[in-house]
């Protein structure tokens, strides 16, 4: 397939480089050529971007789309609170429905996350599920990138809701061999929950497969005051420590939160090139605390920045992280200047892509084709004076006209044209509600 995207007022390869009237030429699923005139090939789709941005697709580097039903709950709660009155009651149900045969419900969470990141300009997420094969299947039939991140845990959570270990492994390794396609659009990571939530020897398990299996790590870490102190009172370590003393730390590791760190741990970080996921709405609803982003860009860690789940979040808008992002980080700092626009538009594309391992983020020939058309019409978005500020800080979800994944088309015009979106819609919305009051009875507890 063809795709020629003509006329663009503005064309931002990347945080840093803005052309001006300019077209882009997509072959398949990669760019092939960026430039002014370009001639349209026969049979090629063609997108009129006058008057809009043509922006690199946005990455959601860290969400929980199982969390899609539950939107609009547990506001007032703490992380271990929350997790006892939302997450694990839902989980429980949600395991039901799994030893039942009954994937309908996750098929319908993971497409209302889909179309929601599609029609907000994001093109990729890496999802921390509750793992099942429906949850890829709906990112294969609206089109999505995703990278599923299947969760792993033998510590702290309910019995009731917890996986024996070696069927836990097995799973992990049944879904890479189903699912994983380093060539294509759905790929798999481990997704060790944190560390508190690991044995050792799962972490080692974990560090092996990956290895073995060239694919990412996916892992919440240091996200509240108590875990840290919980680290240090029952493995010695706090829990970046722990992590560098398994051997865990690595290039293919992204490290969800990282609120609570020291110097020495952030130096750890920094050495192993691991990539930090900022997560700053969810952050400040659950009041763990805020990310230190001036320390760890000082210290050259790369950022990522994730909408988490909707539980603790309620919106899939990366817009909105962005623009959260960077007056939390002003805040934090007292200086508007640490955290700039470029900072949280580069962790929002091309730093998300870093942590999802995936070669998109930025708008060059030989890139995969991930983008979308941003239309500036809209009198929030006028006058435009620097494109990067405007889209960082004035742009909305709503904002974005057309979005491309993998060279294709798969929003036109608001439109999404790969699947009946008001179908989906409607039974994902009977099916939440039906699955939330189910979970209000559920008596499942920690010991």
């Amino acid at each position: 397939m063809t795709l020629l995207i003509r006329h663009a007022d503005f064309l931002l390869r990347d945080a840093d480089r803005v052309e001006r009237d300019v077209d882009v030429l997509v072959e398949g699923a990669r760019i092939v050529a960026i430039g002014p005139g370009q001639s349209i090939p026969p049979g090629a789709e063609v997108i009129d971007a006058t008057g809009c941005a043509v922006v690199p697709g946005l990455v959601n580097a860290h969400t929980h789309l199982y969390q899609n039903f539950l939107k609009g709950v547990g506001a007032g709660l703490r992380l271990v609170p929350w997790c006892d009155a939302v997450l694990f009651p839902t989980v429980d149900v949600i395991m039901r429905e799994k030893e039942a045969g009954n994937q309908r419900p996750a098929y319908l969470w993971s497409a209302l996350g889909a179309l929601e990141m599609i029609r907000a300009g994001t093109t990729c997420c890496q999802n921390m599920d509750v793992a099942a094969g429906a949850v890829f299947q709906a990112w294969d039939d609206i089109g999505l990138r995703g990278v599923g991140a299947i969760t792993l845990a033998d510590d702290w959570i309910p019995a009731g809701v917890m996986t024996e270990s070696d069927a836990l492994r097995r799973s992990a390794l049944d879904y890479l061999e189903r699912w994983h396609d380093t060539g294509g659009r759905i790929t798999v990571s481990l997704g060790p929950s944190a560390p508190f939530l690991c044995s050792d020897s799962l972490l080692e398990w974990v560090r092996e497969t990956a290895h073995a299996h060239d694919v990412g790590i996916h892992i919440h870490v240091s996200e509240t005051a108590g875990e840290v102190e919980q680290a240090q009172r029952n493995h010695g370590f706090r829990p970046v420590e722990r992590l560098e003393a398994i051997g865990l730390l690595s290039e293919r590791v992204s490290a969800v939160h990282c609120v609570y760190l020291n110097q020495a741990e952030i130096e750890f970080l920094s050495r192993r090139g691991v990539t930090v996921v900022h997560c700053p709405k969810s952050n400040m609803k659950l009041a763990d605390g805020i990310m230190p982003w001036p320390v760890l860009k000082e210290a050259g860690v790369a950022v990522a920045l994730g909408n988490d789940g909707c539980a603790s979040n309620d919106l899939l808008d990366m817009w909105e992280e962005m623009r959260v992002a960077s007056l939390l980080g002003g805040v934090a700092a007292g200086d508007p200047a640490v955290i700039t626009p470029s900072d949280v538009f580069w962790a929002a594309t091309e730093g998300g892509a870093q942590a999802c391992r995936v070669d998109a983020g930025m708008l060059d020939p030989g890139r995969l084709a991930d983008l979308i058309v941003v239309d500036l019409s809209t009198v929030h978005l006028r006058p435009v004076h620097d494109i990067l500020q405007t889209l960082v800080f004035c742009a909305r979800a709503t904002d974005v006209h057309d979005t491309i994944i993998d060279g294709r088309v798969v929003m036109r015009q608001r439109q999404v044209v790969t699947v009946d979106e008001g179908a989906l819609l409607e039974e994902a919305d009977a099916a939440g509600r039906e699955l939330y009051a189910r979970a209000r009875h559920s008596t499942i507890r920690r010991d």
